[in-house]
């Protein structure tokens, strides 16, 4: 990955772990709509996610924010481990937490954040 990607990818878990979600979201989508590779569907499965947190957190719109996280596990599926620094895995899963506790129309307390390694 390239210096530049890494940073706004930086920049986006940042803005994310800071519940900017939105500015999160027009990070991640100016790194997916250049990308051509396999990662394609790793950063659009993040854009969807940052979206999903965005109408769970900004909106209280329940509906929006299970069909966002749906989408964002569609794109995530094929993705296991540890991919550009994050652990897909545990993402997945707190992806399935969140959707879990919205079907609820509940908000969780303490949101997830995404761990660089």
């Amino acid at each position: 990955m390239g210096s530049y990607k890494l940073s706004r990818l930086v920049a986006a878990v940042e803005k994310f772990n800071q519940r900017d979600f939105f500015e999160c979201h027009e990070i991640l989508e100016d790194i997916w709509f250049d990308e051509r590779g396999k990662e394609r569907d790793l950063y659009h499965g993040l854009l969807h996610y940052a979206v999903g947190l965005h109408h769970l957190t900004g909106k209280n719109n329940f509906k929006g924010t299970l069909l966002q996280l749906d989408k964002a596990l569609v794109k995530l599926e094929k993705f296991e481990g540890i991919n550009m620094g994050i652990d897909v895995t545990l993402l997945k899963k707190q992806i399935r937490n969140l959707v879990n506790e919205a079907i609820k129309k509940e908000v969780p307390k303490r949101l997830p954040k995404i761990l660089l390694h």
